[in-house]
């Protein structure tokens, strides 16, 4: 999972020699690196890592499955990202379309919205989650000024590639690139040109956000250097620029939806150990991702199966975090959705611009309630409040406020699981519901919007 910066990308097989050798991932020299700078950082991270993962971090439904049609209700963060442009001649100056296209992408991939879903083998279509994240172009720069989220950025760079793949020179305008905006409030990701001696080496790396548990206090990341890093190449579905094999394979976005994972703290599927002597030693300690030893290597083969052990599966190559093809990969695991998701609302909460309310329906065996719930549905002009047996038998009303403070529903008392008001007796605004038991001790109080 994500720590300091990830390089990533798939590799060639040496036999390709039309194409240059491509690193898979500078994710094992920079922990080299940390180790060396903060000695002991390696033991501590993965301490830190597993405590995190193990800790209970699930995606809790609100009520007990048992036969009727019932609502589920979520909440989606929404989040702003800045596209940096940094180039020294026409090519690397990408087209709008591209950056466009590319917010579509991880919003599908984030949101479990890609079509090629389908394409995930029975055995692992269970498994797949929805982070509830969504991204969205920042509509104001850091001065409050109006933006497309896109910063052209002209350079007299021609490259940002390095034999270490740590390069950050990007991030900075004193260095020729550009400065990042704000990294609490932005997602900033700069799309620049990675290639080393003209030739493609790297095609995207990574750092996690500032405050990421993962980190002892004294190895954070400079704020400057938050955020993502794409090849100009790579950058969108079908870039015009992918011109070789490697790229091709490349080619439908997904580069930054690897990335992105590494951002909100995901490791590689096989945990950084493929060129370990002992492969399968590592685990990325989220259970529904099966044990695979090595990456992908640009191929789709769902035969593979890396590492046996008991209750073996195969190699999970539908994965964001493998090296597969993107033609082949098609899904985070619920497991993988629970960290992103928790990552950011309790991490990183300041990127955080808005929290959407999702209302679904579907057809269940009759349900049990297991929390205080009050929401809106817009399309049945209703306030539902839902309460679990115990606070149903212990007697309780509801009273609604108005913004400022003017009780505009006065103390119905509730005595089913489920009850409705009728939202059109309010005028559109925030308000403020409160839950008391019969001798008037406040129970909950719950914000909300009628529009």
């Amino acid at each position: 999972m994500g720590i300091v910066l990830f390089v990533c990308t798939p590799y060639l097989n040496a036999q390709q020699d039309s194409e240059q050798f491509i690193e898979p991932c500078g994710h094992s020299a920079v922990i080299e690196h940390l180790e060396n700078k903060y000695p002991g950082f390696k033991n501590s991270y993965d301490r830190q890592y597993i405590q995190t993962i193990k800790s209970g971090q699930t995606i809790q439904k609100r009520k007990k499955q048992i036969k009727d049609t019932t609502y589920t209700y979520d909440s989606v963060f929404v989040v702003q990202v800045v596209f940096h442009v940094l180039y020294s001649n026409n090519n690397e100056n990408v087209e709008d379309s591209l950056v466009f296209n590319q917010i579509e992408v991880l919003n599908e991939d984030f949101r479990k919205r890609n079509a090629d879903t389908v394409n995930i083998r029975q055995i692992f279509k269970s498994r797949a989650g929805d982070t509830r994240i969504k991204f969205v172009l920042a509509e104001k720069d850091p001065n409050g000024n109006p933006t497309n989220g896109i910063n052209r950025v002209p350079t007299t760079v021609t490259s940002w590639g390095t034999s270490s793949g740590v390069n950050n020179n990007m991030k900075y305008n004193s260095r020729g690139g550009s400065d990042a905006w704000d990294p609490k409030k932005y997602i900033n990701v700069w799309v620049c040109d990675l290639t080393l001696n003209g030739q493609d080496r790297v095609l995207g790396f990574a750092y996690p956000p500032f405050g990421h548990p993962f980190w002892q206090s004294n190895v954070f990341v400079d704020d400057p250097e938050q955020g993502v890093v794409i090849h100009y190449k790579c950058i969108g579905k079908n870039n015009p620029r992918a011109n070789t094999s490697v790229l091709l394979a490349s080619n439908k976005g997904r580069v930054a939806t690897h990335e992105f994972g590494h951002y909100f703290g995901l490791r590689h599927i096989w945990a950084d150990d493929q060129f370990m002597a002992n492969r399968c030693l590592l685990d990325d300690y989220i259970d529904d991702t099966p044990l695979q030893g090595t990456g992908s290597n640009f191929t789709c083969q769902k035969t593979r199966n890396t590492c046996t052990q008991a209750n073996d599966e195969p190699d999970m190559v539908e994965n964001y975090m493998d090296y597969s093809t993107h033609e082949c990969q098609t899904m985070f695991t619920r497991g993988q959705t629970s960290v992103m998701y928790d990552a950011l609302k309790t991490y990183r909460r300041d990127l955080i611009t808005e929290s959407e309310v999702e209302v679904t329906a579907r057809i269940i065996d009759t349900i049990i309630y297991d929390k205080v719930l009050v929401f809106p549905r817009a399309d049945e002009s209703v306030v539902i409040v839902e309460l679990p047996n115990d606070v149903v038998e212990s007697g309780v009303n509801f009273s609604i406020y108005n913004s400022v403070g003017q009780l505009v529903l006065k103390q119905q008392p509730l005595t089913v699981n489920e009850t409705r008001f009728d939202s059109r007796r309010f005028a559109p605004g925030h308000y403020i519901g409160v839950l008391k038991d019969n001798n008037g001790e406040l129970k909950k109080t719950v914000r909300f919007i009628i529009d």
